[in-house]
């Protein structure tokens, strides 16, 4: 089959990437061809499809530009008028199976569901992110959740400026979902496919196409991991917890960091880069903290060797996690989390036996967390066990795909 596979970029991004990744692999590895759609970018990898995809957007020049020059940007990120040309020039040459669509929003843009259903193309969707039922996406409104939006009244966007504090940003979310909703474009899906049960429970309790939500973890090649997992080599001189992802604040750093400050004798290491690095570092330093350590942006292996190497990792995310790579990655190498009771975490870090949970936030219940299990190396080594097997038996290629194959006949 020619399988089209659509995300706005075609390079590591995050983990939309990650899932694009290993799909795109299994796809291959059963015989399929795959036919990207994205954005082009210099970081994207190189493929024969490239010359149909749109033209790059960069949000973070907008506020330099033009109005008018913005204006077209802002227009395009409703409604991509390109993406439909280019899509329809790509149909015109490959004739296409079905397609699975990823993260398009802002970019790509959900104009090119009709025309996949007007050439008669099934059309599958991981959702990555909540953005069709929440127009700043991560259901966060100036640090906290908010589900003000539901029912469709996305004004709340506006009124309550969540989209990065700003009334144009905010207007510009809520006319997106008001446009999509309006054009009811999402009805063109056939399958929306939903990587936790936490995430498929929120967008039923929203009402967004419950007939056409199906549940379906997603898959994970263990192989690299497992290959870092072997050549770790000799334990660290000194034990140290560590933290992987973005520094920002839906990320939790800044309460991991006030967690560990009770601690200088747990080391702490950060993995990843940020808007809330500067004040982040800042903090650490006027606080006279020894025991934290950012390690900034890390490659791949040097980033598993990390983790390989920690005493356990912390997921202290405070939004609704759709899944969590890092925790996936931390599990399969054999280390207990602890993490925020939010979100799609507690699926995977099970209070006691995986790891450990704690509310998201709450500092001083995270710090003794923290303390509880560093001091208990017996049950770090039992937590670590059972962690692997049961990532390994939750985040599975073989179910993730004979899931998707009674979505696509044929597959």
């Amino acid at each position: 089959m020619n399988i089209l596979v659509a995300n706005w970029t075609w390079y590591p991004s995050g983990g939309d990437w990650t899932y694009v990744e290993n799909i795109t692999r299994q796809y291959i590895a059963h015989g399929h061809q795959i036919i990207p759609f994205s954005m082009q970018d210099e970081r994207n990898f190189s493929n024969a499809y490239s010359p149909f995809f749109i033209s790059h957007i960069d949000y973070k020049k907008v506020n330099k530009a033009s109005p008018g020059a913005a204006y077209k940007v802002i227009k395009t990120s409703i409604w991509s008028k390109e993406a439909q040309q280019q899509l329809e020039k790509l149909l015109d040459t490959v004739k296409i199976d079905f397609a699975h669509i990823n993260v398009i929003h802002h970019y790509i843009t959900p104009i090119i569901l009709k025309i996949l259903k007007e050439r008669g193309i099934p059309v599958i969707w991981t959702l990555h992110e909540y953005t069709p039922i929440c127009p700043e996406s991560t259901f966060i409104s100036h640090g906290q959740i908010c589900e003000k939006c539901k029912g469709g009244a996305f004004y709340h966007c506006i009124t309550n400026k969540c989209k990065k504090g700003s009334l144009p940003a905010s207007l510009v979310a809520a006319t997106e979902n008001y446009v999509h909703a309006a054009l009811n474009c999402y009805q063109y899906v056939d399958h929306y496919v939903c990587p936790s049960e936490f995430l498929y429970q929120k967008f039923r309790s929203f009402n967004f196409f419950p007939e056409k939500l199906v549940q379906l973890y997603h898959g994970y090649d263990y192989a690299e991991v497992e290959s870092a997992t072997r050549n770790l080599g000799p334990a660290p001189a000194q034990k140290y917890i560590v933290f992987a992802g973005r520094l920002e604040k839906i990320k939790g750093p800044h309460t991991l960091i006030k967690a560990v400050a009770n601690h200088p004798d747990i080391q702490l290491r950060l993995i990843g880069t940020g808007t809330q690095e500067a004040e982040l570092r800042q903090y650490v330093a006027e606080q006279q903290l020894t025991n934290v350590t950012f390690l900034g942006k890390l490659k791949r292996a040097e980033t598993l060797k990390e983790i390989g190497n920690a005493t356990f990792l912390v997921c202290p995310s405070e939004w609704y996690e759709v899944l969590g790579f890092t925790v996936v990655e931390a599990m399969a190498m054999g280390k207990p989390v602890i993490g925020s009771a939010i979100g799609a975490i507690p699926e995977m870090v099970i209070e006691g036996k995986t790891g450990m949970l704690f509310p998201h936030g709450d500092v001083t219940v995270l710090s003794g967390r923290i303390r509880e299990l560093y001091d208990r190396p017996g049950q770090i080594e039992e937590m670590g066990k059972n962690a692997k097997t049961h990532i390994h038996n939750l985040i599975n290629s073989e179910k993730h795909y004979a899931g998707l194959q009674k979505l696509i006949p044929g597959l």
